[in-house]
């Protein structure tokens, strides 16, 4: 083992609770270990789960022989059962700071495999998640946009919507426990709101133009009503029409197949299954459609990334540790 399989990666603060904090990180390289074709893929389990939980085990025993890359579960923030959806006093991030723990995830694992001298392939960066790690994939990209080759995202959340921010209930039994009160603390302002909306027209055409060579995939059963695919697929419509390289899979009943496929609903069946039969022909090394990021990575560019809301713009900054902030007008 080149990688020691726990690590601790410093993260950026939380304001509901200052001070510092790390991500605890579960690392497994492939069988015959790391070579110079051996890329690095973030896994990220659902809203209330574990990075090592029993679910996430399939999936990191499946990905790193499948697609020869060093799979990484993340153990972001507001993980773990007592995040679940439910009443609480302090809302849930929904994909703004978590993002960003995959992020640093990333920088802190190519980190060590440069400070062992080990030739990996630094242009096979993947990342994929499925329901509450699906909508955190999709913000990773959006927050590091010419980092990754190939994002997945198995049944994530269709943005912060009102029926999820505020528990609602239109289409899902979320609630992420924001408040509209703007003297609460768990206020949510409109453009904090935005910036969480991964098919915001604006921002996608922002992405399409940074990242033109990111592949996208979304799979998505059509009967999930956790995740609602109505809105889901709004946001696909916005990618496509932004020009942004995206496919959508919205499974029904002749998806079926029991095995990657047991049911056209929020759970769908063995998610690294599924994402092998929709998106490993791009995954993995070999083959016409195999994709590898072009061009420097947003660590090595150490650049901004902006994107406008009302009232100011979000600000991702790689000087340095990478850190995401609003910055008003």
């Amino acid at each position: 083992m080149t990688l020691a399989e726990h690590y601790d990666v410093p993260a950026q603060e939380w304001p509901f609770e200052p001070g510092e904090r790390t991500v605890p990180i579960y690392v497994r390289e492939p069988e015959a270990g790391i070579s110079p074709t051996t890329g690095i893929m973030i896994v990220l389990h659902g809203w209330g789960g574990d990075y090592r939980s029993e679910s996430m085990m399939r999936w990191i025993d499946y990905y790193p022989d499948a697609f020869d890359v060093v799979v990484v579960s993340v153990q972001y923030l507001q993980s773990g059962p007592d995040w679940r959806p439910a009443d609480r006093e302090v809302p849930y991030d929904h994909g703004y700071l978590q993002p960003m723990d995959a992020i640093r995830t990333l920088a802190f694992v190519t980190e060590r495999l440069r400070e062992a001298g080990v030739s990996y392939d630094d242009a096979r960066l993947f990342i994929m998640g499925g329901s509450g790690g699906g909508n955190i994939t999709q913000m990773a990209v959006k927050f590091a946009p010419r980092t990754f080759a190939v994002a997945v995202d198995c049944c994530g959340m269709p943005g912060m919507i009102d029926a999820i921010a505020y528990g609602t209930g239109e289409g899902t039994t979320l609630n992420a426990a924001w408040s509209r009160d703007p003297q609460s603390p768990s206020y949510l302002a409109p453009h904090a709101q935005r910036i969480r909306d991964f098919g915001d027209l604006e921002h996608c055409r922002l992405l399409a133009q940074t990242a033109p060579n990111l592949k996208l995939v979304i799979i998505h059963g059509l009967a999930d009503t956790l995740c609602p695919v109505v809105p889901k697929i709004r946001q696909f419509a916005n990618m496509i029409e932004a020009g942004m390289d995206v496919e959508a899979h919205f499974l029904s009943e002749s998806d079926v197949d029991g095995v990657s496929v047991t049911a056209p609903d929020h759970s769908i069946g063995p998610m690294q299954l599924a994402t092998d039969r929709f998106a490993g022909m791009y995954i993995r090394p070999e083959g016409p459609l195999a994709r590898r990021r072009s061009g420097t990575t947003d660590f090595d560019l150490r650049s901004d990334i902006a994107y406008p809301v009302e009232g100011g713009r979000y600000i991702v900054s790689y000087d340095g540790a990478a850190t995401v902030r609003f910055e008003g007008d």
